[in-house]
């Protein structure tokens, strides 16, 4: 057995060094799950520790099922079980919890066993009927700890130090946070309509700003709004402590600072001077939009390389957004950390190992000559890490979530398939690709009658279920996970060609080919002009984009009459649902799914009763069940409208909107010129029929 006293001596030599740098250091146990428990044990105090574990070897083990669970605590040290599975966002969420002086301890088996080991974690990227023997997100992560600076305690080759030597004198610096302050002050006090932006890291000291500027705003009412309660508890804190007063954790008010969650929010419009939003790019971009319209006085901060994931929405969309509206508007980003010093070997460490300071560098304009495109395997990937980092950095620059995990994903998902574009060797697109299906006919028969879910396969199942066939999940398919295209080289026709790179690739593997994403009457325009039909547009809005999932699929074998029922029952569902739970859909993307359906012949009487209804002083009320039918039987008569006539038809017949909102939308001037713009737009419809 190995002498744990010279262990504890190293670590007592270590913790000394961080107190005086306000640092934070990794201490990497690997060996047998017994060995590493007890070493463990020896050299924790139980005290203002956090373990994560699933395992009861070690005391006070917890296992959070969310990363939100362990965000916005604080201890002095941490521990990561890995033999509990390495899930990349809960390592992250849990390095951003260990204060100034604090270390973090990982767990894993000895780091040449790491790739062919079976980690628990594996399962969450391999769908049903898949193993995977070897880990390459395993191997890329054993091959870089062994290169960093920090203590490695093992079982097999004993205590291995990398550490150079550390400063011993660290200050932090407090002003960047003052100034921060200051300029939220400016927003409650100055004048109306200059939304401030704040951006930070993890540990930059956002919230705290938050609470540090509602103290100095006594005589002011102050609201802050995030998704997670407990992820405002800092600025509480902070005010708390400013005013001397005592902080209740269960508490939602304190002195002048209110907490309503965003959803209340927008539901009552309680009044008040200043409206902080906390975690901004948490909450979807059209509800931001909505707080942005009432609230004349605000502030958005938000975590933009959280540990969490990333809001790509909010970056993108929201702050070009409100830039191009809000000439006045400020932005601050917070560099300075303030819960460790600058240089912090833990938080370069994990930004390293999990690939969180990948950045993406944009084509320059001189280089814009048509790309080439291949497919790449995994291997290739982690042999080239300036390629895996681009990859990973053009995938989180093009959609609005990203996650920690989506590099395990990447590297270790067996069923999927990597295509990219290049001009001059640099990377300009990236596709991924799920191929799905290649069930038993037992369990697509199952997964039909809803008795299994099995993991994966999400398009095959729900194409089998809308269809009642068991083709979809029988036989092979391939799913668009993600396509990405360099943002400079946009409207450029990089994507398509990629898709279409891609579709002739799997053709001779797959039978059908689809994706499935947040719905934009833009992207549901590029998906149809490539063939693909819609099949399905889910009912509720997704929680981070506020947009309906869209399916679209394309058949790419000789069975293309297997997806006619589909198309032809979306189209029923969907001219039902435009009275129901889409009566609220934007027009712009009911007119692009209307494009995509097929015509059917409009019968003798439907077209006599509507020609006797135009030439007869027809209302709005004697006309519109007959409109309807015209337009659900042959949807093509709307391509041949003005933009206003089409947004005029669908807001008023097919959603049967209320005439008053329909007024409103159009910008019109009252109940005639409507009158008139209706009968108008009849005549056009007609003339087209």
């Amino acid at each position: 057995m190995h002498d744990y006293k010279l262990y504890k001596a190293h670590l007592n030599e270590l913790e000394q060094q961080l107190a005086g740098a306000y640092h934070r250091q990794l201490v990497l146990i690997t060996g047998s799950p017994a060995w590493c428990y007890e070493l463990l044990n020896s050299l924790i105090d139980e005290n203002n520790t956090l373990v994560v574990s699933k395992q009861c070897a070690i005391k006070n083990s917890y296992w959070p099922t969310r990363t939100h669970q362990i965000l916005g605590q604080e201890f002095a040290h941490a521990v990561y079980d890995g033999f509990s599975g390495l899930h990349p966002d809960k390592l992250a969420a849990l390095t951003g919890t260990v204060k100034a002086g604090g270390i973090l301890f990982l767990l894993l088996p000895e780091l040449n066993d790491l790739a062919s080991w079976q980690d628990p974690s594996l399962s969450t990227v391999q769908s049903h009927g898949q193993s995977i023997d070897y880990s390459l997100f395993n191997q890329r992560f054993a091959a870089i700890i062994k290169q960093l600076p920090a203590f490695h305690f093992s079982e097999k080759n004993g205590c291995i130090s990398n550490l150079v030597s550390s400063v011993t004198d660290n200050k932090i610096d407090y002003l960047p946070q003052q100034n921060c302050v200051e300029q939220i002050v400016k927003v409650a006090n100055g004048r109306a309509n200059r939304p401030l932006l704040i951006n930070a890291d993890r540990g930059r000291g956002k919230s705290a700003a938050l609470g540090l500027a509602a103290a100095k705003l006594t005589d002011k009412k102050v609201i802050i709004c995030s998704t997670q309660f407990k992820a405002t508890h800092s600025s509480f804190k902070h005010l708390a402590n400013e005013l001397s007063l005592q902080y209740n954790a269960e508490h939602k008010q304190l002195a002048n600072l209110h907490y309503v969650a965003p959803d209340a929010l927008l539901n009552a419009l309680p009044e008040c001077d200043l409206l902080l939003i906390d975690e901004a790019a948490a909450i979807p971009v059209p509800l931001l939009l909505k707080m942005l319209a009432h609230y004349p006085r605000i502030v958005f901060a938000s975590t933009l390389v959280g540990y969490e994931g990333n809001g790509r929405g909010y970056t993108i969309r929201f702050s070009n957004y409100i830039k191009a509206h809000y000439k006045a508007s400020k932005v601050v980003t917070l560099d300075e950390p303030l819960r460790f010093a600058k240089h912090d070997p833990l938080e370069k460490h994990i930004r390293t190992l999990l690939a969180l300071d990948a950045q993406y560098k944009e084509l320059s304009s001189e280089q814009l000559e048509q790309p080439v495109h291949s497919e790449i395997t995994q291997q290739s990937l982690v042999n080239n890490e300036p390629l895996l980092q681009q990859v990973i950095a053009l995938l989180a620059l093009a959609h609005y979530q990203s996650s920690v995990n989506d590099l395990r994903q990447l590297l270790d998902a067996p069923s999927q398939r990597i295509f990219i574009s290049k001009i001059n060797n640099q990377l300009v697109g990236v596709c991924l690709i799920a191929i799905e299906g290649g069930l038993s006919e037992e369990l697509a028969l199952q997964v039909i009658s809803g008795e299994r879910r099995p993991q994966g396969h999400l398009m095959a199942q729900t194409l089998s279920q809308l269809s009642f066939n068991n083709d979809y999940l029988t036989q092979l398919s391939a799913r668009v996970v993600r396509i990405a295209i360099d943002p400079s080289s946009h409207n450029m026709g990089f994507g398509k060609k990629l898709l279409s790179y891609c579709e002739s690739q799997v053709k001779s593997q797959c039978s059908w080919f689809g994706a499935s994403f947040g719905a934009t009457a833009q992207l549901l325009n590029f998906w149809q002009k490539k063939g693909f039909d819609t099949v399905k547009l889910g009912y509720q809005r997704d929680k981070s984009t506020a947009e309906h999932s869209a399916l679209v699929v394309k058949c790419l074998s000789n069975k293309s009459a297997i997806i006619q029922p589909l198309k032809k029952q979306f189209k029923n569902d969907f001219f039902y649902a435009l009275l129901t739970n889409f009566k609220t859909l934007d027009w712009q993307l009911v007119s692009i799914l209307i494009e995509g359906f097929s015509d059917e012949l409009v019968s003798p009487e439907t077209r006599e009763r509507l020609a006797l209804l135009v030439n007869s002083n027809f209302t709005q009320f004697n006309i519109s069940a007959t409109l309807w039918q015209v337009v659900n039987q042959s949807p093509s008569c709307m391509s041949q409208l003005t933009e206003s006539d089409k947004q005029l038809l669908i807001k008023l017949v097919l959603q049967n909107e209320c005439n008053e909102k329909v007024i409103q939308h159009l910008g019109l001037l009252g109940k005639k010129q409507l009158e008139n713009h209706f009968k108008r737009a009849i005549k056009n419809l007609t003339s087209a029929i």
